[in-house]
């Protein structure tokens, strides 16, 4: 497609020859107000066309809203040869899967966005899942069924709920994302279908249905920019798809989203864009060459990365945080892609620092019936936060100004140096716009609550048993700290401590050291096994290692370690002969202490000591025993005190929204 619209030279003449340029972005939401802002932050655009754009984009600086719809393909094509633009960039599917890219081929205009064939990935869900099984990409079992086939599809869920599997029912057609039916019984699938195949309620995208297994895990929108040849992966991102606090309510078509979504570890996102990359290639071997945005959604599972769907366009509300954490020229981006050789103008795609938060403020009653044509306030107060944008999505200018002309009615985006700045100034902005009347906006008070409140992620490293542990998994498991080990490193292939943790579901690596191997070298190595799992708190436990400073300072105040005296007394001994000095000195008590670990040998700051008596007659035998029963209840006070750690009961009162 890139080959038919830009020949051997890159871009057509007329564009290469012009210092500024105009592009045209179509659609009319909040995900294409994002898209034009970022385009228009661009030194090499001069205007952004939005068709049909939005009362956003009509109010914006150097952009301009066109009377043409986003399904009427040839009138966009018409809009854009008329105006001489650089590049069409498409936000929804529907006019790709019309063929919109393929006629911005035939009059030789660059467009970001798929052709019809590469679309079909989101337009039919039964070629898709065909592809992923063809391909050989993870996902979910499945079967797929025609009309007619009513009768043989409800015996298939009988026979998956029998066998103890529950289902997912999805048309596979385009539903304007709602038709994807989670039943919670045999029943409930039984008449998921009925209500696609025979009500028709989804119209004619019910003509097929997917009926698949349902999968468990954390779900991550993970999207990448494409060239056809090349998937260059994206920042992940989570949404928040109830229409409630709590993920309850109606499914919407997003309520408020963030990013970078924390679930996806770096080993995580090593294996998405394998897999991104795995598609691209082979809709290229295929005949479809892929152009535009490749939308994975992936569920987490135990196994690993599945793919439950893909899209073939960027999401909505998850674009309203991803651009602006976007470093690099988007037009540039952009127009690498529908060139075919993405890497040729941006040889890398760069992202900010940070993470950005966006809240939806919906007119009350979405998803369901709810009024227009509310009158808007507040939006040049918001729009004066630091760190705060308002994106539009169902806005037009009326006579008296800005009103709602839709369900998601804005989009309202934080930016900061953390979760917590992002969601702050995202809520700060909230506050300070409004629907006439006050009662008629809606929106989540609870959004990113999974990034804030997320367990602490540990580490658990040790030579030995490991014995101290077992009683922070016994804590995790009851549901009294919000915490959760993601892996257990020993340096010895015989340490208990790697059989507790497979014991306890809990990934576990030996990993060795050879002799000789100097120990920044060791440390480095077991610093990318703990970088790779997410760590946030690295707990040494029984480690015969001293670490290096490097690995002191790769983990400054996130390690910690148990020593079975009341520090400083007795540093730098061991075992037996730790207790041995507290009796030989004399002492009335010992005990353990956990303390961040620094370079200074058990010199490290004390985050908690529990207490025992030493008593005539104790022998280090005896004493080690008292001592260990308070190492597992220090080591869990620890973690509790750990900076990385919140207690999760808070994002169930929605507190993180008191400005509200």
């Amino acid at each position: 497609l890139a080959q038919a619209i830009l020949g051997d030279f890159g871009s057509p003449a007329w564009i290469r020859g012009m210092t500024q340029v105009g592009v045209l972005v179509v659609g009319g939401g909040g995900r294409e107000h994002a898209i034009a802002c970022k385009l228009r932050d661009s030194v090499k655009v001069a205007q952004v066309f939005c068709a049909p754009g939005n009362g956003g984009t009509a109010k914006e600086k150097d952009m301009t809203n066109i009377s043409v719809s986003d399904s009427d393909v040839a009138g966009i094509v018409k809009a854009a040869t008329e105006r001489k633009v650089a590049l069409i960039f498409v936000g929804p599917e529907a006019p790709l899967c019309e063929g919109l890219a393929d006629a911005c081929a035939k009059a030789g205009i660059p467009c970001f966005g798929p052709s019809k064939l590469a679309a079909e990935l989101e337009a039919s869900k039964a070629f898709m899942k065909d592809f992923f099984a063809r391909n050989k990409l993870p996902t979910a079992t499945y079967r797929n069924f025609k009309k007619g086939q009513y009768e043989d599809a409800c015996a298939y869920v009988k026979s998956e709920y029998t066998a103890g599997r529950e289902v997912v029912v999805k048309a596979s057609g385009l539903a304007a994302g709602k038709g994807v039916l989670m039943p919670e019984s045999v029943q409930e699938a039984l008449d998921a279908l009925k209500q696609v195949m025979v009500d028709a309620a989804f119209g004619s995208a019910g003509d097929e249905v997917v009926v698949e297994e349902l999968m468990f895990g954390e779900e991550c929108s993970c999207m990448a920019f494409a060239d056809g040849k090349v998937a260059s992966m994206m920042l992940p991102a989570q949404d928040h798809k109830r229409a409630e606090d709590g993920d309850k309510g109606l499914n919407t078509g997003g309520m408020g989203a963030y990013a970078p979504a924390p679930c996806l570890t770096p080993r995580l996102a090593r294996e998405v864009q394998a897999v991104l990359q795995n598609t691209v290639e082979a809709l290229a071997k295929e005949g479809r060459p892929f152009i535009g945005v490749l939308f994975g959604g992936f569920m987490l599972t135990k196994n690993g990365p599945k793919l439950l769907e893909y899209n073939v366009r960027f999401g909505d509300p998850e674009t309203q945080v991803l651009l602006p954490l976007l470093d690099s020229d988007l037009f540039e981006v952009a127009l690498g892609c529908a060139e075919g050789n993405l890497r040729r103008r941006v040889p890398e795609v760069k992202w900010k620092t940070g993470a950005a938060a966006t809240v939806v403020c919906a007119a009350k009653g979405y998803p369901g019936s709810y009024p227009k044509g509310l009158p808007l306030t507040g939006l040049e107060a918001a729009a004066g936060l630091e760190g705060t944008k308002v994106y539009h999505a169902g806005t037009k200018l009326a006579e008296g100004g800005l009103v709602t002309s839709g369900g998601r009615v804005l989009a309202v985006t934080g930016q900061g140096k953390d979760f917590r700045e992002a969601l702050e100034r995202a809520y700060k902005g909230v506050a300070q716009v409004g629907f006439v009347p006050s009662e008629s906006l809606h929106c989540r008070k609870d959004i990113g609550h999974r990034a804030l409140y997320r367990p602490v992620r540990i580490g658990l490293v040790g030579s030995t048993r490991g014995s101290s542990s077992q009683a922070t998994f016994e804590a995790i498991k009851r549901g009294e700290l919000n915490a959760q080990f993601v892996v257990v490193v020993s340096n010895k292939a015989d340490a208990g401590i790697l059989d507790r943790g497979r014991t306890e579901g809990v990934k576990a690596v030996h990993l060795p050291c050879k002799k000789g191997t100097p120990r920044a070298e060791y440390d480095a190595e077991l610093t990318k096994v703990l970088k790779d799992e997410g760590v946030d708190l690295v707990m040494l436990c029984g480690f015969m290692r001293i670490v290096s400073k490097e690995f002191c300072a790769a983990w400054e105040g996130s390690c910690i370690n148990i020593h079975p005296s009341l520090l400083p007394k007795h540093a730098g001994g061991m075992d037996l002969e730790v207790h041995k000095a507290v009796i030989d000195a004399g002492e009335a008590e010992s005990g353990c202490t956990v303390h961040i670990v620094t370079e200074e040998v058990d010199g490290g700051p004390i985050v908690v000591q529990r207490k025992v008596p030493v008593v005539a007659g104790d022998t280090p035998e005896s004493l080690k025993a008292k001592v260990q029963a308070e190492e597992g209840p220090a080591l869990v006070e620890a973690v509790r005190k750990s900076r990385h750690y919140c207690e999760k009961d808070a994002a169930a009162e929605g507190s993180m929204c008191t400005l509200l």
